[in-house]
């Protein structure tokens, strides 16, 4: 079965979604790049199964598009069909009103951000702009780095500091549930530890949409001894960090799954709302956690609010806003949704539910491994963009 989203509308400004959930690589992103029409786009974003052959991405995509174009892998791709786990989702961008340039920061293992200081600078100037006249209601920085990095807290607060006025939104890219091997595709090559960072140009209205559903219990934990630069809690209140939240939780330590984990992650208070540290998984005694944490760190203990009402809600009042301010409605979303999310929702037997809340309008996105709003990498999130 293939299907591609068809609007008019979509297509006549320029915004485009497409997705395959063809088994074969080479028909399924054929048939995403031909719907994206990405030989005229001047940006291309696709996200693909981690099941798919990588290198055949890295061909088709190439010969089609060139520099203009990045791929990714995820932990479930979001679009018109529902969450899939084997497709081929991507979105372009076409017209006058659309600029765009793109690079990739390899090696992430090693990250210093001294080599990257003139980074900014130089996609500003390939896109014909000064550093400095960067716009927020005309740029946005797309972040894509490896989720499994652990450079999110470095590189999003580095770009919105080139240019402060600036938006910026990513997701942290995904190997499924594996947890072992993310990979980036650009310009004819095929990457792991490294983020694809997009200067993107947009000369007609746009939303930005970020928020979680978590809500604040009356259960503490105070972070006590943490590990791999504050990805790895061991210790909370003095005991092993796994025995410490089961005891909070009032379960047996045997009961925390993965879908316990998903529901009830940790966080702490940001301008009045939960910042949510998300767990990836178990790790020995304790977790490897989706951001970093450091000790000494008190985090509240969290629960879900109501998910589905949240996501309609948060994507309403963003088409809302775009329809008051600006006399318009959204074309396109692209969607970068955390696979804490989307764990919570299965647990509950809800993703039909949620697919359907997340697809108003016509969407490409993915389950990620954490996302970047601004100046903040976040987790247990619904981040993106509308597009007019």
């Amino acid at each position: 079965m293939m299907t591609m989203t068809d609007s008019s509308e979509s297509k006549r400004r320029g915004v485009r979604v497409a997705v395959s959930d063809v088994s074969d690589t080479f028909e399924a992103v054929g048939h995403v790049l031909d719907e994206l029409r990405a030989e005229s786009a001047a940006l291309t974003l696709v996200f693909f199964n981690p099941n798919h052959d990588a290198s055949v991405v890295r061909r088709q995509l190439d010969q089609r598009a060139g520099a203009r174009a990045v791929a990714g892998t995820t932990a479930g791709e979001i679009s018109e069909l529902g969450w899939t786990h084997g497709a081929i989702v991507g979105i372009s961008l076409s017209g006058s009103h659309v600029r765009a340039t793109i690079d990739v920061i390899p090696n992430l293992d090693e990250l210093s951000l001294v080599p990257l200081v003139h980074l900014p600078e130089q996609l500003a100037e390939r896109i014909g702009r000064d550093q400095h006249d960067l716009d927020p209601n005309r740029h946005i920085w797309l972040l894509l780095p490896d989720g499994l990095s652990g450079s999110e807290d470095l590189l999003t607060p580095f770009f919105m500091q080139s240019a402060p006025e600036t938006n910026l939104v990513g997701g942290s890219l995904a190997d499924g549930t594996n947890y072992r091997n993310a990979r980036l595709v650009h310009h004819g090559r095929i990457y792991s530890d490294a983020a694809a960072v997009v200067l993107l140009e947009f000369n007609r209205p746009f939303e930005l949409i970020h928020d979680n559903h978590m809500e604040f219990t009356d259960r503490w934990l105070e972070v006590t001894r943490v590990s791999q630069g504050g990805r790895v809690i061991e210790r909370m209140d003095g005991r092993p960090a796994l025995e410490a939240y089961a005891d909070v939780l009032e379960r047996p330590v045997d009961a925390i799954a993965p879908s316990v984990l998903a529901n009830h992650p940790l966080g702490f208070r940001f301008r009045g709302r939960p910042f949510v540290c998300s767990f990836i998984r178990r790790h020995n005694d304790g977790f490897l956690m989706a951001n970093s944490v450091h000790e000494g760190a008190r985090l509240n203990l969290l629960e879900p609010g109501d998910l589905l009402n949240h996501t309609r809600n948060l994507i309403r009042d963003a088409a809302d806003r775009m329809q008051y301010e600006h006399d318009t409605s959204p074309q396109g979303m692209l969607a970068f949704h955390c696979l804490g999310r989307y764990l919570q929702a299965k647990s509950m037997g809800r993703l039909s539910a949620l697919a359907k809340a997340l697809t108003p309008y016509p969407v490409a996105g993915f389950n990620t491994y954490g996302e970047q709003y601004r100046s903040m990498h976040t987790n247990h999130s619904l981040t993106g963009l509308l597009f007019s």
